[in-house]
């Protein structure tokens, strides 16, 4: 059996390696593109947040949409890229080129990135396996739900915070170096200059996303700041008894 998996696995390896970096931009790219926009409204206040939020759960067929293009996806872009990341071998050592520390780099954040998506996941997504509130809770209350999971779930504001800065970061240097990678893989940047304009372009973007992640660190993760209530007389409806399932932040 562990022979036709290797067999299988070096017969593939071209294809799998073009579907491994494609998959990395359009699902998963395009997913984090997203998730770090919207929750980077929570820096315009709860009202805001909800809003857009409540516009991503509200779309038809939301858990099939999950599993096909992005937790699919994901976990073959995950696990291809533990192979790639096993066989790979680090040089910047014997070479300290800055492109020998990107090569590292992107590898390195893979592992972090990994492990803070597996985190993130059991932290709000699928938190009532884990002792905290059943996801389908949030609905419409998303902003209070999400700043309870960062106040009140297994371990203290501060280090969640910490977490959520170095898994972040690295998720980000990981696709937007991803992208390089996948212009030269692709064969889009064939010369050096054309390189050097994409890790421009990419490193700008990176700077971007960063300040989305951040900002909705600062207001979801705020001490102090009272974590607001549904207003007198609202009721806050759950995903059971709208009859269909909706998803966590």
């Amino acid at each position: 059996m562990a022979d036709s998996v290797l067999s299988f696995w070096d017969r593939n390896h071209f294809a799998l390696r073009r579907l491994h970096s494609l998959s990395g931009i359009i699902p998963v790219g395009a997913f984090l593109l997203n998730h770090l926009l919207a929750n980077s409204t929570a820096f315009l206040g709860a009202k805001n947040f909800d809003h857009h939020i409540g516009i991503i759960h509200d779309l038809p067929w939301l858990v099939a949409i999950e599993i096909v293009f992005i937790f699919v996806p994901l976990a073959f872009h995950a696990l291809y890229g533990l192979v790639i990341a096993w066989q790979g071998k680090l040089n910047q050592g014997q070479y300290a080129y800055v492109d020998n520390w990107r090569y590292t780099l992107q590898r390195v954040t893979a592992y972090i990135t990994l492990a803070f998506v597996l985190l993130h996941l059991a932290h709000f997504r699928f938190a009532y396996l884990f002792g905290g509130e059943e996801y389908g809770s949030a609905y419409p209350t998303f902003f209070t739900f999400t700043r309870e999971g960062f106040h009140g779930l297994w371990l203290p504001v501060s280090a969640w915070i910490v977490i959520y800065v170095i898994g972040t970061t690295a998720a980000i240097f990981h696709f937007c170096n991803g992208i390089a990678t996948f212009c030269i893989t692709w064969g889009l940047t064939p010369g050096v200059a054309a390189r050097q304009k994409v890790l421009v372009a990419t490193s700008a973007l990176a700077v971007v996303l960063f300040l989305w992640g951040m900002v909705s660190l600062v207001a979801l993760g705020r001490t102090g700041a009272p974590v607001p209530q549904p207003a007198a007389g609202h009721t806050v409806v759950s995903a059971q008894q709208l009859d269909f399932p909706r998803a966590g932040p």
